[in-house]
C-alpha cells in the first residue's frame, strides 16, 4: 500500500484576539456546547429519540422554509458566540471541541447553502423508510405517555410529508431534481406500503391500530401520487451531481465535508486507481495460492458462483455472523487496553427496507441503556450474501470496527455530548476499514477465501474513489460504474447495483472510507518509526480512540503529542 500524507486539511484556526482567563473560557465554552446540543436535539426530535432522549417524542422535524431560516440564524449566532471565546485560553479536549464545533457549524451552513432538501429522494433513508424505523425500533412503547406520543407522531406525519413534497416541488421550480433511478426505487417502496394498507404501522402493543395506521398510509399515498404523476417525468436521467444547478461546486463541498481534505476529484480518482492496483496484486497472490492461474476476475467469478459459499437459510447466516463476532470479541484485548462496556447484538434488517439496503450497517446504542448497539445484517436474497465476505463485514460493522469505536466515544463522559455522538466520516469509516486489516493481523480470518474477501472489500473501498468521482465528476453512467465495481470486487451483482445506487444519492460519502484509512495507517507508521521498540499497539489504539471521531488534523496533532510523550498508555 502506498504511503501518503494528506495535503492541507480543512480546519478552522480562527481565534478571538482578546485574552480570556482559562477558567472563564472553559465555562463559556461548556455553556455554549450544552446549548448547541440541546438545540440540535430539539430540531431533530427523531434523532433525540434514537439516542434515548425522550423529551421530544411527541414531535417530528419541521421541514418548512421558516424552520430552515430559523436554523440558519441560530447557527450564525452560535458561530458568533464561539468567536468571542478565546480558543488559546482553552486546554486539552476543550480546544479540540472548539475546533470541532466551529467546523460543524460551518458545514451545517454549507449544507443549507447547497440546498440538498430540494432534491433529496433517498431509497435508503427517506421518509418511506425512516418513519417505519422510528416507530418500530426507536420510539418507546412502555407507558401511556409513550403510546400517546407515538399517536401524536402518527398524526404529525401528514404535515411532515406535505412539507417534504413542498420542498421537492420547489426544487423542480428551481431546476433541481433527483435521479429517475432513486425516484423509481422509492415509488416501488411506497407501492408496497400502500398495497399492504401500511400494516407495518399497526403496532398493537402501543395501542396504534388500523385507524392511526391509515393516517400514515394516507400521507404515503399522497407522496406516491406526487412522485408518480408529477415528479417522475421530470426526474433527471443523469445520475451524477454535476447535472444539478451548481453541481460541480456542490461536489467540491461534499468532498471536503466527507474527507476533510482539499483534494480535487481528479486527485481522488488517481489515488483510487493506485490503491486498487496495489490491493489487486495482493489478491492475485492469494488466488495463486488457491491454485488459480489466469485473470483475477475469473477467480472472483468462480468464487461468486460457488454455491457452497452461500447459506440456504437466514438463521444460518445470522448464526455465522455471531460466531465470527464471538472470535473477534475474544481477540480484542490483544490490540486494545480499553474496551467498551456497551453490548451489541446482531439482527436481520427488516423486510420492509431490506430490498434496497446495503449488506449491513451499525446503529449505536442509546444513552438511556434501553437497548444494545445493533449490527444489522441483510438476509434478503441469500444468494447475494457470500460467506467469504462475512468476516470482513463483521469486523467493519461490529468489532473492532464501528461498535468498538462508537461505543468508546459514547462512554467518554468527559467529552461534551455533541462530540460523544458526533463523528467525522473520514474518521468513523476510515477506522472501520482499518479494522478490517487489523483483524488480519490478529489472525481472525478463518481461511484464504475469507482473506481474499477482506482484500475484495479493501478493493471495493478503493474502487469507490474511482466510481464516485467517475459518476459525479467525470460523468460516468450508472452502467459504467456498475461494470467497474463488479470487475474489481468480489461483491455480488445485487450488492454492486445497490452500492452504486447508494453512491448516486450520497455523493462524496463513499470517499471517506479509503481516504480516512490511508491517514490512520500513515499515523500508525509514523508512530512506529518515531517510537521504535517503545511503540505499543494497544496504547496507540487507545490514544487514537480516546477523543471520539475527530477531524483528521486534530487526530494527527493528538498522535504527535502522544509520540512526544514517549508513547505512554493513554
Amino acid at each position: 500500500m502506498l504511503r501518503r500524507v494528506f495535503p492541507m486539511l480543512m480546519m478552522s484556526c480562527a481565534t478571538s484576539p482578546t485574552h480570556t482567563p482559562p477558567a472563564d473560557a472553559s465555562a463559556a465554552f461548556g455553556k455554549l456546547a450544552r446549548e448547541y446540543w440541546d438545540w440540535q436535539l430539539r430540531e431533530s426530535p427523531e434523532y433525540a429519540t434514537q439516542l434515548g432522549d425522550h423529551r421530544y417524542d411527541d414531535r417530528l422535524a419541521d421541514l418548512s422554509e421558516a424552520a430552515r431560516a430559523r436554523r440558519r440564524e441560530t447557527l450564525r449566532s452560535i458561530r458568533a458566540r464561539l468567536a468571542t471565546i478565546d480558543r488559546e485560553a482553552l486546554r486539552g479536549e476543550d480546544r479540540v471541541s472548539w475546533e470541532v464545533l466551529r467546523l460543524e457549524v460551518d458545514q451545517a451552513l454549507g449544507k443549507d447553502e447547497h440546498a440538498f432538501y430540494l432534491w433529496e429522494i433517498d431509497q435508503m433513508y427517506g421518509p418511506q423508510v425512516a418513519f417505519g424505523e422510528l416507530a418500530l425500533n426507536f420510539h418507546p412503547k412502555k407507558t401511556d405517555a409513550d403510546r400517546k406520543n407515538l399517536a401524536t407522531r402518527y398524526r404529525a406525519f401528514s404535515t411532515y410529508i406535505d412539507q417534504y413534497i413542498g420542498n421537492l416541488r420547489a426544487g423542480l421550480d428551481k431546476g433541481y431534481s433527483a435521479t429517475r433511478m432513486a425516484t423509481e426505487r422509492v415509488i416501488a417502496q411506497l407501492q408496497r406500503l400502500v398495497e399492504s394498507k401500511c400494516q407495518l404501522f399497526v403496532i398493537v402493543e402501543a395501542g396504534v391500530g388500523p385507524k392511526a395506521s391509515q393516517q400514515v398510509c394516507s400521507a404515503y399515498s399522497r407522496l406516491l401520487h406526487f412522485l408518480h404523476s408529477e415528479y417522475l417525468a421530470r426526474a433527471r436521467q443523469e445520475v451524477g451531481i454535476w447535472a444539478v444547478p451548481r453541481g460541480a461546486d456542490t461536489y467540491r463541498f461534499l468532498i471536503g465535508l466527507h474527507t476533510g481534505t482539499t483534494y480535487s476529484a481528479e486527485q481522488i480518482h488517481e489515488i483510487g486507481l493506485a490503491e486498487l492496483a496495489s490491493i489487486e496484486a495482493e489478491m492475485d497472490t492469494i488466488a495463486s495460492k488457491l491454485g488459480h492461474k489466469g485473470p483475477l476476475r475469473e477467480f472472483s467469478d468462480k468464487l461468486r458462483g460457488d454455491k457452497t459459499q452461500y447459506f440456504p437459510e437466514a438463521g444460518q447466516l445470522l448464526d455465522g455472523f455471531r460466531a465470527i463476532c464471538k472470535r473477534a470479541d475474544a481477540a480484542l484485548p490483544r490490540a486494545f487496553g480499553r474496551l467498551p462496556r456497551t453490548a451489541y447484538e446482531i439482527k436481520a434488517i427488516e423486510a420492509f427496507r431490506a430490498r434496497d439496503a446495503v449488506a449491513a450497517f451499525y446503529y449505536p446504542a442509546p444513552d438511556d441503556g434501553s437497548r444494545a448497539g445493533i449490527f444489522y445484517v441483510n438476509t434478503d436474497r441469500l444468494e447475494a450474501r457470500p460467506r467469504y465476505n462475512m468476516a470482513a463485514l463483521a469486523f467493519h460493522e461490529a468489532v473492532p470496527g464501528h461498535h468498538l469505536q462508537v461505543a468508546l466515544a459514547q462512554e467518554a463522559d468527559k467529552l461534551p455530548d455533541f462530540r460523544r455522538h458526533g463523528g467525522f466520516t473520514a474518521f468513523v469509516e476510515g477506522w472501520a476499514l482499518y479494522a478490517e486489516r487489523l483483524s488480519d493481523e490478529l489472525g481472525l480470518y478463518p481461511d484464504d477465501r475469507s482473506r481474499f474477501g477482506m482484500l475484495g472489500y479493501q478493493a471495493w473501498r478503493a474502487s469507490r474513489l474511482v466510481v464516485d468521482t467517475g459518476l459525479h465528476h467525470l460523468r460516468w453512467t450508472r452502467e459504467q460504474a456498475i461494470e467497474f465495481l463488479y470487475a474489481h470486487t468480489v461483491l455480488s451483482r445485487t450488492e454492486v447495483e445497490n452500492e452504486i445506487d447508494r453512491y448516486i444519492i450520497w455523493p462524496g460519502q463513499a470517499l471517506a472510507y479509503m481516504i480516512g484509512k490511508i491517514e490512520i495507517g500513515s499515523l500508525r507508521r509514523h508512530a512506529e518509526d518515531k517510537l521504535g521498540a517503545r511503540f505499543d499497539l494497544r496504547a496507540f489504539h487507545d490514544t487514537l480512540l480516546s477523543s471520539g471521531a475527530i477531524p483528521m488534523p486534530a487526530l494527527r496533532a493528538k498522535i504527535d503529542a502522544w509520540i512526544a510523550s514517549g508513547g505512554t498508555p493513554h
